[in-house]
């Protein structure tokens, strides 16, 4: 034997022993039951433990697995045997609420009308269909319960995912500066039980990890829309983007590992969303845009709403091009622009406008394009069907209605089907399964067969069913921030389910939120009556009292509100905000600080807390506030708060700095225009102080109080035509504004229009009762002293 020989050998010995050691280990842990966690690590998420989606018990003699008690706020009640009988092909459906079936349940879900038919094209099998999408449920999220469904013996999982890839909070930062190489390495390593034993045992001894570095989520969805912020916690973000559709593409290729190695098929379903009737959730300036004409934008897209919904789609199509040449990353611009195309006939280019508003939506609740290619993409190289869910809606709505620019035909919201659109998805899905091989329909089975199962079953569909999908589908609308759409579903609903406290708790909530507080008082009372243990009807009533004034009554209820939920931390904070109302100031702090010790670092608490303190004489504790919250999260509100703190403690310089910081920051915020305004005008820089407060109504021509000063300075300058058309401005943006109903009977009579004067300073005092100030305005008009109220300008 050559030498060459014998190293080479040496060498193959060398490689081989620690392989054998790693088989032998390997199957020692696999008989111990250890480090059994199928599909390896996910590298850009962690998961803090939770329950399995299924329990076994005993139902009629059968032991069967069950959907566990706990999981039905997010999933459908369903049960299937332990023991699988032999000619039962086994088939979980998963995703999120689509796959669920919402705003219906899972009678009305492709999973149900595939359930039965199945049942009716091939009697020779035995068919589970087991329904696994859940509310809200993200790809990863699909991963890690993939990772239980596999020890139930499946034959098939059918996944619909991609709407909800953006609803939970994370970072991608860490793990986007890592080599492609290395995150590859890691999910290599992390097939091994081995490397999952260590890992484990490592992390046991590791503090708690760096929030940074690690994304750790809870055992079930905490969609950043849950927060008090809503959308306001969305934001652009380009490097998320690029993360999401990285992880997203990751966790289909694990789906696909997962299936194989239980021996299982695996079908990815393309997601499809309402383009033509579902506006975007959040629009956002550019950042490069000027100021000017972030304004110009915001106006011209009311003038194009406008005249859409008078019916001129020319003129809409033409304020809408405008506002996107100014700013072009104006989703809601470029909606306007598709509609008005879409009213026009010019489909293929309404389509494209309306694809584009998606995209650019801050807050993307439908999926994006490059995530639907994902699926496509990662189906093509892992050799897995894909149903192409959008081409064949394309293919049947220009069949129908000739064009494809999905809408309402076809979705009930945002991207939830309607229930016939659902039984189609089943029909194709069964279609593509003949194909494959898995089922062998009988001769008799055809769309017709198809029609009469679904005329049968939705024939047994109540009044109350349908309600209850109203009142689901005003609740995900709502809950979305699109109140206005949300309102007709919930009120057919309350025509119906007139004894359940969710529909009123949420009809209450709208209604309080779109500036109907007295309406919404009676409802959310109904809603507490119905539920007296409910801390959120009580936390909304006395949010409701608190915007009508009446500040006894709204302390009381979110009294009981903190009682029956001591940690909900947006009743401590407008508890907190009632309290200093009534001039509780201590009241106030203490309730302000829980509020931030169960939300550290929410924003909208520092602030208020600043404020606060400052009021309390305190300016110091309120300056280190902000600037801590600040040095961690910067953002224009922040500096605003600052600037104000500032400037109460006279230091106006300063203040001024930190007002143009949130300008600077943030050239769309027209309050941190306002706000600098306030200070020069306090530093008696007049011409800048003017230009400032035109500068905020350039970005927000709704902005009343700059509206309100801009006309003081115009009224002083002699424009007095100038300053009331600007405080007509401001009232029209916020009717309940009593200083500008003041001021412009100020610029009516000096303008030599008394009547006009005392119907103004009337409405003032009609809102502000106890405002000595107006009614002695009004009493020397009606005396009719001929004094004019020139001095009386605030």
């Amino acid at each position: 034997m050559t030498k060459l020989k014998q190293k080479l050998l040496l060498m193959g010995f060398g490689l081989l022993v620690p392989l054998v050691l790693l088989l032998l280990m390997e199957g020692v842990l696999a008989l111990a039951g250890m480090g059994g966690d199928e599909g390896g690590e996910d590298p850009y998420v962690g998961f803090v433990p939770g329950s399995r989606l299924f329990e076994e018990k005993v139902v009629a003699g059968e032991r069967r697995y069950v959907t566990r008690p706990a999981k039905l706020a997010f999933f459908n009640e369903q049960s299937f045997p332990v023991e699988k009988e032999e000619e039962t092909f086994r088939i979980f459906t998963l995703g999120g609420s689509t796959t669920a079936g919402r705003p219906y349940d899972d009678r009305a879900s492709f999973s149900n009308w595939l359930r039965l038919y199945l049942a009716e094209a091939d009697p020779s099998r035995r068919w589970e269909v087991i329904n696994a999408g859940a509310v809200s449920y993200a790809s990863y999220r699909v991963t890690l319960l993939m990772q239980e469904l596999v020890r139930y013996q499946p034959d098939l999982f059918i996944v619909y995912t991609g709407h909800n890839e953006f609803l939970e909070e994370r970072s991608y930062t860490e793990i986007l500066r890592q080599p492609e190489s290395l995150r590859r390495l890691r999910q290599w390593l992390s097939s091994f039980r081995l490397a999952r034993v260590f890992r484990k045992a490592v992390q046991k001894g590791k503090p708690e990890a760096d929030p940074e570095k690690e994304v750790t989520l809870a055992p079930e969805v905490q969609a950043r829309l849950d927060g008090w912020t809503g959308l306001d916690a969305y934001e652009r973000d380009d490097e998320l983007a690029r993360g999401v559709e990285e992880h997203f593409a990751f966790n289909l290729r694990r789906m696909v590992e997962l299936a194989r190695k239980a021996g299982a098929q695996i079908v990815f379903v393309k997601p499809a969303s309402n383009l033509k009737d579902f506006s975007p959730f959040k629009s956002q300036p550019g950042a490069s845009v000027r100021p000017e004409d972030v304004g110009r934008a915001r106006a011209l897209r009311e003038q194009s709403s406008a005249w859409l919904r008078r019916g001129e789609p020319e003129a809409a199509e033409a304020a809408a091009q405008e506002a996107v040449n100014l700013d072009p990353l104006f989703a809601d611009a470029s909606f306007l622009l598709g509609r008005s195309r879409f009213e026009l006939g010019d489909l293929g280019s309404a389509r494209e406008a309306l694809v584009q508003a998606k995209e650019l939506d801050v807050a993307p609740l439908r999926a994006l394009e490059s995530l639907v290619a994902d699926v496509g993409e990662v189906g093509a190289e892992e050799r897995v069907p894909v149903f192409d869910f959008p081409r064949f809606l394309a293919l049947v709505s220009r069949q129908k209605w000739g064009h494809d620019v999905f809408g309402s035909e076809l979705f009930q919201d945002h991207v939830h089907p309607t229930m016939e659109v659902h039984a189609w998805i089943a029909r194709e899905l069964l279609g593509l399964m003949a194909k494959e091989g898995w089922v062998n329909p009988r001769p008799s089975w055809n769309t017709t067969a198809a029609e009469r199962i679904f005329e049968r079953e939705t024939a047994g569909f109540d009044r109350v069913y349908y309600a209850q999908r109203d009142m689901n589908l005003g609740k995900v609308l709502g809950w979305t921030g699109k109140l206005r759409e949300a309102e007709e579903p919930l009120r057919r609903a309350a025509e119906v389910l007139t004894d359940n406290p969710d529909l009123f708790l949420n009809l209450g909530i709208l209604l309080s939120k779109t500036g109907r507080p007295a309406e919404a008082v009676p409802v959310l009372e109904k809603a507490r009556r119905l539920d007296p243990s409910s801390a959120l009807a009580a936390f909304n009533l006395g949010v409701a009292y608190g915007k009508l004034g009446e500040l006894d009554q709204g302390i009381a209820a979110l009294r009981s509100a903190v009682s029956k939920r001591p940690d909900l931390a947006e009743a401590h904070f407008d508890l907190g905000s009632l309290l200093e109302g009534q001039g509780d100031l201590d009241g106030s702090e203490r309730e302000l600080r829980r509020a931030l010790e169960l939300k550290p670092g929410a924003w909208e608490v520092v602030e208020a807390l600043a404020s606060l303190l400052a009021k309390k004489g305190d300016p110091a504790a309120a300056e280190d506030l902000l600037r801590k919250s600040l040095e961690a999260q910067p953002r224009a509100g922040g500096h605003v708060a600052l600037a104000r703190v500032l400037a109460r403690a006279d230091r106006l310089e300063e203040a001024l700095e930190e007002a143009k910081k949130a300008s600077a920051l943030d050239p769309a915020s027209a309050e941190a225009y306002y706000s600098e305004g306030l200070v020069l005008n306090r530093l008696g820089e007049e011409q800048a102080a003017e230009e400032a407060y035109a500068e905020a109504l350039a970005v927000d021509p709704g902005h009343s109080r700059s509206a309100n000063n801009l006309a003081l300075r115009k009224a002083a300058s002699g424009d007095l035509q100038g300053a009331s058309e600007l405080l007509l401005q401001a009232i029209d943006s916020d009717p309940a504004y009593a200083d500008a109903y003041f001021n412009l009977g100020v610029v009516y009579d000096q303008a030599g229009e008394p009547a006009e004067a005392a119907r103004a300073i009337t409405k003032a005092l009609e809102l502000d009762p106890e405002n000595a100030r107006y009614r002695e305005a009004l009493e020397m008009l009606r005396q009719a002293q001929g004094v004019r109220l020139q001095r009386s300008l605030s």
